[in-house]
């Protein structure tokens, strides 16, 4: 065995500690009424965890924005992807623009351009992928350790 070798014992041992997830995806209409279906989605998903309702309140926000993204500057198809984990929720959206998002500058008093701050801000984590069919944006928000919903793990 070389030194970069894994023992097929311990690969088989690390298959077996896999977290199960829950897995949801949908297609959202290319119009302002995206944002409340995406986070009526999102929330259907959620109310199977029994998460706080800070965390829940903070994800939506988060897919919101994500939505709103796509909606405003991206093309159709849009796609939301929620994906429950124990202790962290993922989600990302997806649309045919390959542009992906910059920092504005937002006067004090402006509606918008404040979408990428507010993921700074509260996500654990989040990026924005360009890929040859379009882009995706995605966020991981660490929330409090919970059950995936029996019967859900995909």
């Amino acid at each position: 065995m070389s030194s970069t070798s894994v023992p097929m014992s311990v690969v088989r041992q690390a298959g077996w500690c896999r977290l199960p997830a829950t897995h949801v995806v949908a297609e959202l209409p290319y119009l302002p009424s995206a944002v409340p279906q995406a986070r009526r989605v999102l929330r259907e998903c959620l109310d199977m965890t029994a998460l706080p309702e800070e965390s829940s309140a903070t994800a939506e926000l988060l897919v919101s924005e994500l939505v709103t993204n796509a909606v405003k500057y991206g093309r159709p198809p849009v796609w939301l992807l929620v994906e429950l984990r124990p202790g962290l929720v993922h989600a990302s959206v997806s649309d045919t623009s390959t542009t992906l998002p910059h920092r504005r500058e937002s006067a004090p008093d402006s509606e918008g351009g404040r979408g990428l701050l507010i993921l700074d801000a509260l996500a654990a984590s989040w990026g924005a992928v360009s890929v040859e069919s379009g882009k995706y944006l995605w966020f991981d928000l660490a929330v409090p350790l919970f059950k995936p919903p029996a019967g859900q793990i995909h």
